[in-house]
């Protein structure tokens, strides 16, 4: 089931058609920007619920995903900057640390979202009201350096993103509810 326009900005989601009350939201889920397709649809029997935290949280979002720092910097500087300043292996004292995680981590896109999205790690940001912006580096699968490969800029219109979200976020609520009877008994 496709939430959005996968020409424009989409979720593409399945719970696993064997599923019975009472379960947990087990599924498939990538995403599709135009062209690009980040997640992986393949693999079967995913936690869905990680995702589904993550588009909830930015579907809330009331400001614009930007920050000062992002000024004047390339599309990749800006991915850099906030890969660097979350999982960056360096000398910063712990407090710094902690204050850039902080700072940063509300452009952290599909990091940690479930299975389906092992070895993705990508930045959201939006340049302007618009457009929203996902920022992609391949990584090898097996070693945190990069892979051979472009760095991925796809663009989709905001209210798309946001309108893929919303669908994805009532579809989810609808199937944990589902999911949740007994019997026609909601379970406690």
């Amino acid at each position: 089931m496709f939430f959005g326009n996968p020409e424009d900005f989409a979720i593409e989601a399945m719970t696993e058609p064997h599923l019975i009350a009472p379960s947990a939201v087990w599924g498939r889920m990538c995403v599709h920007i135009g062209p690009v397709i980040l997640g992986d649809f393949s693999d079967e029997h995913c936690g869905l619920y990680g995702a589904y935290c993550g588009f909830k949280e930015l579907l809330n979002r009331k400001t614009r995903l930007w920050d000062a720092s992002f000024d004047g910097l390339a599309r990749e500087q800006i991915h850099d900057l906030v890969r660097n300043a979350i999982y960056g292996d360096d000398d910063r004292p712990m407090a710094a640390v902690l204050a850039d995680s902080q700072r940063y981590r509300q452009f952290d896109f599909l990091t940690n979202w479930d299975e389906q999205f092992d070895g993705f790690a990508s930045v959201i940001i939006q340049e302007n009201a618009t457009t929203t912006t996902i920022l992609h580096r391949p990584h090898s699968a097996f070693a945190r350096q990069r892979e051979p490969g472009s760095f991925v800029v796809a663009i989709c219109s905001t209210i798309g993103f946001r309108n893929a979200c919303a669908g994805l976020v009532e579809w989810f609520d609808r199937e944990a509810a589902r999911l949740t009877l007994d019997e026609g008994r909601t379970m406690t």
